[in-house]
């Protein structure tokens, strides 16, 4: 298991990243409109979009990904906070974790998205202590721009 990225949620995506890679030095990668039945399943929120950016963190494999809701427009922010690990077997993972936490879905497989999301096979499920995580398949295309 690897630390991937971590999911801040933001009030604008543009200013966000401005601040993030002027400030902090991160490097600028991808950015792209979530939305669609795939997202919807897996996180729990119907008619999930989102306005999404990747930032890496420079001399690194971490990841920052910064997510602005369009829809729902609510505040419910604070609860997709979350930190993402990379694992070998994302189902064989499910399947031990379902009996002992409350998983949101069982692992969805990102299709139709483009390159650096298609492929990507995961799920979301909360610890002991009502935190979000994020596990997903390895993958070295995922969030590519190139």
């Amino acid at each position: 298991m690897k630390l991937n990225h971590i999911t801040l949620v933001v009030k604008d995506v543009e200013k966000s990243k401005q601040f993030y890679k002027e400030t902090l030095g991160f490097e600028a990668g991808f950015e792209k409109e979530i939305y669609g039945e795939q997202y919807s399943k897996v996180t729990g929120y119907p008619d999930l979009r989102l306005k999404f950016a990747v930032l890496k963190i420079p001399d690194s494999d971490v990841i920052i990904e910064l997510a602005q809701f369009v829809n729902p427009s609510v505040e419910i922010g604070k609860d997709f906070r979350h930190v993402a690990f990379e694992v070998d077997d994302i189902d064989e993972m499910y399947e031990k974790l379902k009996s002992f936490v409350e998983v949101v879905s069982e692992p969805v497989l990102i299709s139709g998205q483009g390159k650096g999301l298609d492929g990507k096979k995961f799920f979301y499920f909360r610890d002991l202590d009502d935190n979000l995580i994020e596990l997903f398949n390895k993958n070295k295309e995922l969030y590519s721009s190139k």
